[in-house]
């Protein structure tokens, strides 16, 4: 009923009350699914109602079955005919045969092999990716899938060659092109190598000048530093004696710091694995069911001596860009205000919004919104 009136209200605003709301899936009461109909006097208003209908925070998707209707003089037709000859049919234009989007994608694995496939604008700046590929990873085996296709958005030579670079900072990992935007996936070995990746990238994103498209994606895989593993040999006790020792392996550097970082943000992401920070509808005000989950990241941020911790707030891509990212950031700010109530230091806390920038599941169905709609908390620093 909210979804019905909603629209309905947003459509007789925009002067299309000719528009039809209804609900369309089997279970009513749990269906995002807009369905549009009636007439409206031309295309362009048919395309209006739509833009207009999936702009409303809740809406998943719009089943557009509006019909268009050309008016000729008191009389209208549902097929427009000429003046001369009123047995004559319109003109059907011809349908325009769909363009395989301009993407690509490189991906480092997880042995020796880089691979590059997609499109790009010409031989020319295919064999600079190419040359920039081999510098960066002088060691691995470039395996080129590139096709040249013209009309390349703007500066996607600066987009992949950015897409590329950050490629070479993670373990492993692929990053996917979509116009000017970007959706990463990769592996890192602690998460505040994980932040330190995510904030070079957001700093400059955040800059107006910058040449390289929209950062759409958070997707970075965080694991434990561990030490390598050396498989003893069962030798005979007679050979045992002239076996060469086996080389010493040195465990990898890991300062204080990052390791009480790493067991802080665990001991964080455990408490968000058993439960969500949850919100009323549309709003930045708290389910009273969440105060026990905030009580438990207060004295987790207590006991672990957090000095710095950054708070996410994150939507779905449902409703206006710009709605989604200041519910984001009135989201965190609400945090912000608990955890504050609770005795932890306001400068302790960054409250950040990041909207719908950085989805962690497809945003294609309600259960995977739903994993998009949440609260992160980041560790930064540690006493």
């Amino acid at each position: 009923e909210d979804l019905i009136s909603s629209t309905t209200q947003a459509l007789q605003s925009n002067d299309l009350s000719t528009a039809h709301v209804t609900l369309q899936g089997e279970d009513k009461a749990m269906t995002d699914i807009i369905q549009l109909s009636g007439e409206v006097p031309n295309l362009e208003a048919k395309a209006k109602a739509e833009s207009i209908a999936r702009a409303i925070p809740g809406v998943g998707s719009v089943l557009n079955q509006l019909t268009v209707q050309a008016k000729q003089g008191d009389r209208t037709q549902e097929v427009a005919t000429t003046p001369q000859d009123t047995t004559a049919t319109a003109e059907v234009p011809p349908v325009k045969e769909a363009k395989e989007p301009y993407a690509l994608t490189i991906t480092k694995d997880e042995k020796d092999t880089l691979i590059l496939e997609g499109f790009i604008a010409s031989k020319d700046k295919e064999d600079a990716l190419l040359a920039e590929a081999k510098k960066l990873f002088p060691k691995r085996k470039v395996k080129n899938l590139l096709k040249i296709k013209e009309d390349a958005p703007k500066d996607w030579e600066y987009i992949s060659s950015f897409a590329l670079n950050k490629l070479h900072e993670v373990d492993y990992g692929d990053m996917k092109l979509h116009g000017q935007s970007y959706e990463f996936t990769g592996h890192l070995a602690s998460p505040s190598q994980k932040a330190e990746f995510l904030d070079g990238i957001r700093q400059v994103m955040s800059d107006p000048e910058n040449k390289y498209g929209r950062y759409r994606g958070d997707y970075i895989i965080t694991a434990p530093i561990e030490e390598p593993i050396i498989q003893e040999k069962h030798v005979a006790k007679k050979e045992k004696d002239t076996v060469p020792a086996q080389p010493s392996v040195t465990k990898p550097a890991v300062s204080k710091a990052d390791s009480e970082i790493s067991v802080c943000q665990q001991a964080l992401d455990t408490l968000l694995a058993q439960q969500k920070v949850l919100f009323d509808y549309n709003k930045a005000s708290l389910k009273s069911r969440s105060h026990s989950l905030l009580d438990k990241i207060a004295s987790t941020v207590q006991s672990c001596h957090i000095t710095k911790l950054e708070i996410g707030g994150h939507t779905d891509n449902i409703g206006r860009e710009s709605y989604n990212q200041k519910l984001s950031e009135k989201r965190a700010n609400t945090v912000k205000a608990y955890l504050v109530k609770k005795g932890i230091a306001s400068d302790t806390l960054l409250a950040i919004g990041y909207g719908e920038s950085h989805p962690i599941a497809s945003n294609k169905t309600s259960k995977s919104r739903a994993k998009n709609r949440r609260i992160e908390f980041i560790v930064k620093e540690v006493k």
